[in-house]
């Protein structure tokens, strides 16, 4: 099979390198441009990169420039994007043909089971009345759309898409809660939205880059394109978490507690129910 650029039996040091970087710093897919083209921007940055998958990879940042080794933002997209392990032969080449990236786009390097945990919820975490559809329920493998990130593994506070006929359906006060007890929400039912969960922060971060002047009262989902919620309301969310610190140890001993976020003279507090004992936090302001 012919191809621009040579094969790889084993990852060089450039690119074990922007593996580790690409593994361990906190970037936003900002736009999908087809199949094989993304829009980034790496936590911390003001400017933004093009990804282009092919034969050769090509990025528009400085690194690759320099080197034309896959930099640490085509590392990224592989590796967090498209989930190809980073022993997999074609996570270190420095293109794809064809049939290679057509296998990754379909996840043929993944286990059977691997793909079908990416496949439909399971009976039960989705709840759906007539004309209604409620909050997913947040599973192990689950990932936010934009840093790609697992949910509950970052432990950031999360909303979903849950537009409704020009408003929003409150499912908890300013509909934010941490993932960790964001399934407790899941029975609420509210029309259109796909009710898929998505950090706070990264919802910022992809309605900055669509409405950049601030126009316009919705944001645009990151998955379903519907609208996620009213512009106030992300803004609102926010705000609030300035209020809020990851909850720790939810999940220890046994049955994981039941949980709303609401208010305690004047300030922000967390109520959890475990064993049948009501337990009330207040939240610490972040600094």
């Amino acid at each position: 099979m012919f191809r621009n650029t040579s094969r790889r039996n084993a990852a060089s040091e450039a690119v074990s390198l922007h593996q580790d970087q690409a593994l361990n710093t906190t970037m936003f897919l900002l736009k999908s441009l087809g199949p094989t083209g993304f829009l980034l921007r790496e936590d911390g940055e003001l400017g933004v990169v093009k990804v282009s998958l092919g034969d050769p990879h090509v990025c528009t940042c400085p690194a690759f420039t320099r080197e034309q080794e896959p930099c640490k933002h085509i590392c990224w997209v592989l590796l967090r994007r498209f989930r190809l392990p980073r022993e997999h032969e074609y996570s270190f080449q420095r293109g794809l043909v064809d049939r290679q990236i057509l296998e990754v786009l379909h996840g043929l390097h993944r286990t059977k089971d691997q793909r079908t945990e990416d496949g439909p919820a399971a009976p039960g975490t989705r709840r759906q009345a007539a004309g209604s559809v409620c909050r997913k329920a947040i599973r192990a493998e689950d990932v936010c759309p934009i840093c790609q990130e697992a949910l509950l593994e970052k432990r950031q506070p999360v909303s979903h898409c849950r537009r409704v006929r020009g408003r929003v359906a409150e499912q908890s006060p300013r509909g934010i809660v941490h993932p960790l007890t964001a399934n407790a929400y899941v029975s609420a039912p509210h029309r259109s939205g796909c009710g898929n969960n998505v950090h706070v922060s990264c919802m910022k971060v992809w309605a900055d880059h669509q409405r950049p002047s601030g126009s316009g009262d919705a944001v645009t989902c990151p998955l379903c394109r519907g609208d996620f919620s009213s512009l106030e309301l992300l803004r609102e969310q926010v705000h609030s978490l300035q209020f809020l610190l990851p909850v720790r140890g939810l999940l220890e001993g046994g049955r994981p507690p039941t949980a709303s976020i609401g208010v305690t003279d004047g300030k922000p507090s967390l109520q959890t129910t475990r064993n049948g004992v009501i337990e009330k936090r207040r939240f610490r302001r972040l600094k």
